[in-house]
C-alpha cells in the first residue's frame, strides 16, 4: 500500500467550476494516516477525492479565513473532510498558538464556511481525553478531562465545529500503515519491535477502542450518506491495552509473542498522557445498523493490508514513539 502521490494543484480562478457535478470530496491533510485512506475509500466509492495540504498548495493557510473560504468556495465540494491536525504532544506543549490555529481555529472557520454554504462536513477527532485507572468505555456524554494541550485544543475544535449543524464530529483511534519513514504509527512501530527480535515493553494499563483506518474510513462515508450529524464515536466494539493489542496482532502475523513485555506505562511522563481511551459505539452501531469491528477483525485488516511485512523482514524501529497515542496524522 504506497501513499498517496503529493501533486500541486492550482488555486482555482474566480468563476471556475469543478467538473464534476457533484463537486469533490476535499480532504484536509490528505497525506496522513487517516487522510491516505480516505482519499482510497472515496475514490474506490466512485467520488472525485482531492487532498489538499499546504505542500499540493503552495501558500495556502487553511486556518486563515480569508485563503479557506474563497478556496472551498471555488472547488465547490460535495463533502469536506478535515483530518488535519497537530497530533505531536510536545509540539503542541512547545507552541500551544500553533496547536490551536490547526487543531481548534481550523474547524471554527470550517463550521462558519458549512453553515454558509449549507455543505456537509466531517470533523474527525480523538479519545485523548481520559485519565483513570480501569477500563472505560465513553459514550458520547462522558464529561471530558482533557489532560494537555493537544486533548484541550481538539475539544476545542469539537466545540466549534457543532456550531455547525450539519458538521458530523467523529472521535475515534486509528491504526494502520502510513508508509512515512522515520515517524512510523503505533502498527509499524510494533511490528518493527517484533521482528526486530529485541524484548520490548507494552502497556497493560493504557487502553483504546483501535480501528483500522479503512474501515474508519467506510464507517464515516456510510454516516456521511446517511445524512448523520453532531457527535459519534466510530472505533473498535473493543477496548483493550495497547499491551493485548499488540499480543493479538504478533500471533496474528506470526511472529514471537515474548518478546512484548507487559508492563504498566511510566510514570509521571510530560505532558501528561490520557490513558483510558475506550469508546462506546452504541450509538454510529444503531445509526449504520451494522456492529463495528471487534478486536479481532481490527486485527485481521491489518494483516491482510498489502502492506503487512513477513515476519522474517527485518525493520528498523524508531525511538521514541508515544506508545499511547496513535493518531490521525
Amino acid at each position: 500500500m504506497s501513499p498517496i502521490t503529493e501533486r500541486t494543484l492550482p488555486l482555482p480562478r474566480d468563476g471556475e467550476v469543478p467538473a464534476s457535478p457533484a463537486g469533490p470530496v476535499l480532504v484536509l491533510g490528505h497525506t496522513g494516516l487517516l487522510g491516505q485512506a480516505l482519499v482510497r475509500v472515496a475514490e474506490r466509492r466512485g467520488h472525485r477525492a482531492i487532498g489538499i495540504s499546504s505542500r499540493t498548495v503552495p501558500g495556502l493557510n487553511l486556518a486563515r479565513q480569508s485563503d479557506l473560504a474563497p478556496f472551498l468556495d471555488r472547488l465547490a465540494p460535495s463533502l469536506v473532510v478535515n483530518a488535519a491536525a497537530l497530533t505531536d504532544l510536545a509540539a503542541c506543549e512547545a507552541d500551544m498558538s500553533a496547536a490551536h490555529e490547526v487543531n481548534a481555529r481550523l474547524p471554527g472557520l470550517l463550521a462558519e464556511w458549512g453553515r454558509r454554504r449549507g455543505t456537509p462536513w466531517v470533523q474527525v477527532s480523538t479519545d485523548h481525553y481520559w485519565c483513570d485507572i480501569e477500563n472505560v468505555r465513553h459514550d458520547e456524554r462522558a464529561p471530558l478531562s482533557p489532560p494537555n494541550t493537544y486533548a484541550r485544543t481538539k475539544r476545542a475544535g469539537e466545540e466549534l465545529a457543532r456550531k455547525d449543524p450539519g458538521c458530523l464530529v467523529l472521535r475515534t483511534n486509528i491504526v494502520g500503515f502510513r508508509g512515512r519513514a522515520g515517524v512510523p504509527t503505533f502498527v509499524e512501530w510494533a511490528l518493527a519491535a517484533l521482528a526486530s527480535g529485541q524484548p520490548f515493553d507494552t502497556y497493560t494499563d493504557v487502553w483504546a477502542s483501535s480501528i483500522e483506518v479503512h474501515q474508519f474510513a467506510d464507517a464515516l462515508f456510510d454516516l456521511v450518506a446517511m445524512g448523520a450529524t453532531g457527535l459519534v464515536n466510530v472505533a473498535s466494539r473493543d477496548s483493550v491495552s495497547k499491551a493485548d493489542f499488540v499480543a493479538a496482532l504478533a500471533e496474528a502475523g506470526g511472529y514471537d509473542t515474548a518478546l512484548a513485555h507487559r508492563v504498566p506505562r511510566p510514570r509521571r511522563r510530560r505532558p501528561r498522557r490520557a490513558n483510558a481511551m475506550g469508546l462506546d459505539v452504541a450509538r454510529a452501531e444503531a445509526l449504520l445498523g451494522r456492529a463495528l469491528p471487534t478486536l479481532p477483525e481490527v486485527i485481521d485488516a491489518i494483516v491482510a493490508s498489502p502492506a503487512m511485512p513477513m515476519p522474517s523482514v527485518q525493520i528498523a524501529p524508531a525511538a521514541g514513539l508515544d506508545l499511547e497515542i496513535d493518531t490521525a496524522a
